[in-house]
């Protein structure tokens, strides 16, 4: 039986733990990389990295650290690790070729990353992998092979060059380990030759090649594995480690609810409280007991707490501006010094804790929730209102597993990123902290599911419209916005308004504008405020600026 796949809270919603940065075009390329290094085993003489011209320009690699997050994958450094933010400098010094550059053939991977290796030895491998959001990946193709790989899994990848192997004995063998009571295989499959060589790396002849997948939910020692298949030479055994904290297994349970009116009626049915049926959601995803899963809670509130206190921590004069980021948060605190703050004591609180998360410091490991800083937004209103009002700490992360569950629904019934529209980033970081507050705040769930839905009216229509070295607008305000209205939403909800909508159908209207808008009026480089002279100017200059920075090819 196929282990389902549906929305983790750890994996897709609070996640991944990373340096900062855009968790879909920083965090994701970095696990790309991890994936392309554990192909080849560690030995990495060469590299390039090959894009779809159309889709990732040149300028987004660095107005979003993609470059840093490929270059510093490949070198083994995790999205947490602060060292990708030196990826360059640390490959130049171990003499590591590497070389970013664009696809000019239309070739059917639109949006695909086509990573082209070259070992010590002379051995050459590639891949086919795409960011998919929040940190996410997919590898579709491995030295040529197709399959669909979410590094949700440990893979054995065995490649069989000479065709020796017959797919009816590897499907037995499969089977053999399904039935096993001690195994832990997740998923197999026989996949087939795509195509020939890319890119001058030569794979070889076609004829005969075959491969076949196993991925398993731990890791397995070459030997014992190899040791069911029998003393055949030339086979290739590639194994690439898991890349997500929650590993897929096969005994995975289906997901327990949907929708809020669901998520209600398993609490009332088994008789356990609104948070705890929250909890069961994960117990039957990830398996986890219940103490791993409060644990990591624990571990997430800690990092946001440090997050969004970071300039205060560090201190506001002495924090380091980059490039493409301006500590706002000093222009904030110079300003509230002089007592001339308009908005009340609680928009400010939040606003102050918004630029800590807003400055992405070197690390300050931050939390992703859906967006790339989201999950420090969230945070900035909720432990605002906490401190604000003396809710204890216990209440705060019960309020977190509440906004991972709507997360988590989110998630279910459409694409939670910025490809649907700023509503699927800021717009669902809203509603997650709404929620959230409204539970913080003594609600029920049906308030959250209120509070969630309000945020979700709000935010409808807005584009997904970063400006490429824009000096983060206008994302900022956007979700600066989305912070402080937070609490505004859950007290409509606690105040009893209804917002006739459910929280799932919000989500439905996401998808079906999303599926029905036309042309780019929703994300990307072509709309809302990249339609201005100031957004031409500012992509013009990092794209002079980056060009000469991402290639790089020892002699």
């Amino acid at each position: 039986m196929p282990v389902p796949l549906y929305p983790d809270f750890f994996n897709d919603v609070f996640g991944p733990v990373m340096q900062p940065g855009s968790a879909g075009g920083f965090a994701g390329p970095a696990r790309i990389g991890n994936a392309a290094r554990a192909l080849a085993g560690g030995d990495i003489k060469r590299v390039r990295f090959l894009f779809d011209k159309k889709t990732r320009p040149l300028p987004f690699l660095v107005n979003f650290m993609s470059d840093r997050g490929y270059l510093g994958g490949i070198q083994g450094f995790l999205p947490d690790d602060e060292r990708l933010f030196d990826a360059h400098a640390l490959a130049r010094r171990q003499g590591m070729a590497y070389e970013f550059g664009c696809r000019e053939e239309d070739d059917g991977t639109s949006g695909e990353t086509l990573v082209l290796i070259e070992d010590s030895r002379g051995g050459t491998y590639t891949m086919n992998a795409a960011s998919v959001g929040g940190g996410m990946i997919l590898v579709s193709g491995i030295n040529g092979f197709s399959l669909e790989w979410r590094a949700d899994t440990h893979l054995a990848f065995l490649e069989d060059p000479q065709g020796r192997l017959l797919p009816q004995n590897m499907e037995n063998l499969a089977q053999a380990l399904f039935s096993s009571p001690d195994s832990s295989l997740v998923r197999f499959s026989a996949v087939g030759f795509s195509g020939g060589s890319a890119a001058g790396f030569s794979n070889g002849s076609a004829r005969g090649r075959r491969a076949y997948a196993f991925e398993f939910s731990s890791g397995t020692p070459e030997d014992s594995f190899m040791a069911g298949i029998g003393d055949l030479g030339g086979l290739r055994l590639y194994r690439l480690p898991a890349l997500l904290p929650v590993v897929s297994r096969r005994d995975k349970g289906p997901q327990l609810f949907t929708t809020m009116e669901e998520w209600r009626r398993i609490a009332g049915e088994r008789g356990i409280s609104f948070v705890d049926a929250a909890i069961a959601y994960e117990k039957n995803s990830s398996r986890w007991t219940e103490k791993q899963i409060w644990d990591f809670f624990e571990n997430i509130a800690g990092i946001l707490y440090n997050q969004i206190h970071s300039l205060e921590e560090i201190g506001y004069e002495e924090a380091k501006d980059t490039d493409l980021l301006p500590i706002y948060g000093r222009y904030w605190n110079r300003y509230a010094e002089k007592n001339r703050i308009i908005s009340d004591g609680l928009t400010g609180h939040i606003i102050r804790h918004a630029l800590s998360t807003n400055a992405k410091i070197p690390g300050v490991k931050i939390v992703p929730a859906p967006m790339g800083t989201g999950g420090g937004y969230l945070f900035s209103a909720l432990d605002a209102v906490r401190e604000q009002y003396g809710i204890s700490h216990e209440r705060m992360v019960e309020s977190l597993v509440v906004a991972a569950g709507l997360g988590a629904l989110a998630f279910t019934h459409t694409n939670a990123s910025g490809e649907v529209g700023c509503v699927g980033e800021s717009g669902v970081c809203c509603a997650m902290a709404s929620g959230a507050i409204a539970w913080l705040c003594g609600g029920d769930g049906q308030a959250v599911e209120n509070a969630a839905s309000m945020a979700l009216q709000a935010n409808i229509g807005i584009p997904c419209d970063p400006i490429a070295g824009g000096l983060e607008f206008p994302c900022i305000t956007r979700t600066i916005r989305a912070a402080v209205t937070a609490p505004l939403y859950a007290d409509l909800a606690l105040s009893g308004i209804n917002p006739l909508i459910p929280y799932h159908e919000m989500l439905g209207v996401i998808e079906k504008t999303h599926k029905t808008a036309t042309g780019d009026c929703l994300s990307g480089p072509h709309c809302g405020c990249n339609m201005t002279a100031a957004a031409e100017a500012c992509n013009a200059r990092l794209e002079a600026a980056s060009i000469a920075g991402l290639h790089f090819v020892p002699a």
